[in-house]
């Protein structure tokens, strides 16, 4: 017997075997592909969900800060709008003194008028 010689069947059987190794590593391949493709999305997926945390944490602050300027001007309007009515109450108030001193006024000129004309009678 030839030691070389693998007898009948041998290149079936080898051929097989290669058909059935190059089978299971382009299947590993693809396996494994998949896997690395999971994988990137599962990073990218999570670089998503961070990303959209980070925008919403920023939203948040900036909602925080806009509220507290709105804060601020509504303190200094109702500041302004208490100043503004104080001051329509002095206005008010400086009005009567205004009228009052205007017919004490005209009271007076009448009297002095009155007294004149009495003084410049009798002289």
């Amino acid at each position: 017997m030839d030691p070389t010689d693998l007898g009948p069947g041998t290149a079936a059987w080898l051929g097989g075997t290669g058909t059935v190794l190059l089978g299971g590593f382009l299947w590993l391949r693809k396996f494994l592909s998949r896997d690395a493709t999971d994988r990137a999305m599962d990073k990218a997926d999570i670089d998503t969900v961070r990303r959209l945390t980070e925008l919403l944490d920023a939203e948040r602050m900036a909602r925080r800060e806009s509220d507290a300027r709105a804060d601020q001007f509504a303190k200094e309007r109702n500041a302004l709008a208490a100043a503004v009515g104080r001051m329509e109450g002095k206005i008010e108030a400086l009005t009567g003194q205004v009228a009052q001193l205007t017919d004490k006024v005209t009271t007076q000129s009448a009297e002095i008028a009155r007294l004149r004309s009495q003084l410049g009678g009798s002289v």
